[in-house]
């Protein structure tokens, strides 16, 4: 069983997307440019190694299972076999986790996936932490980078469309 067999999660997260952008009204803020990013030290932490899974710090994928599967803040969207999937919102989520169970090839792994806004341009970020073996992850992540992808475009097709 493969990643793609998360349709109806992966669907919902990609319609609510769209909703999440048709609705989201634009400031004049969002027209101003933005001054350069501060490049990031050349030594120690940083942002990214500290907020290195969905904006949180990072943590074995066992750990990450545990944090997200017992918050109060989601709820459970899928379950099969595989995968147990879960979204701060059911009907338009902006968050989605989604794990590995116990008999999946990659188990241990988490991967996120979230809605990104700057501006007019909507993206799917995508974090995995996959503790199984170096090739069942590797399947995994590639499995879930062409679901992202295909999500993507599926909002970005939205969007172009509703900007005519």
């Amino acid at each position: 069983m493969t990643v793609a067999r998360l349709p109806c999660a992966a669907q919902v997260f990609a319609a609510a997307l769209f909703a999440l952008v048709a609705m989201s009204p634009a400031s004049a803020e969002e027209n101003l440019v933005a001054p350069a990013p501060t490049p990031p030290p050349a030594a120690g932490p940083t942002k990214d190694a500290a907020q290195g899974f969905c904006g949180d710090a990072t943590a074995p994928a066992k750990d990450l299972i545990a944090r997200y599967s017992a918050s109060a803040n989601l709820k459970q969207v899928y379950k099969s076999g595989q995968f147990v999937a879960y979204s701060d919102n059911e009907k338009a989520p902006t968050l989605m986790y989604t794990f590995t169970v116990e008999g999946q090839p990659a188990h241990p792994a988490a991967v996120c996936r979230r809605v990104v806004k700057d501006g007019e341009q909507v993206t799917i970020k995508m974090d995995v932490v996959c503790d199984g073996e170096a090739e069942s992850c590797n399947k995994l992540k590639n499995d879930f980078n062409v679901m992202t992808a295909r999500m993507q475009a599926e909002v970005d097709s939205r969007i172009k469309s509703d900007g005519k």
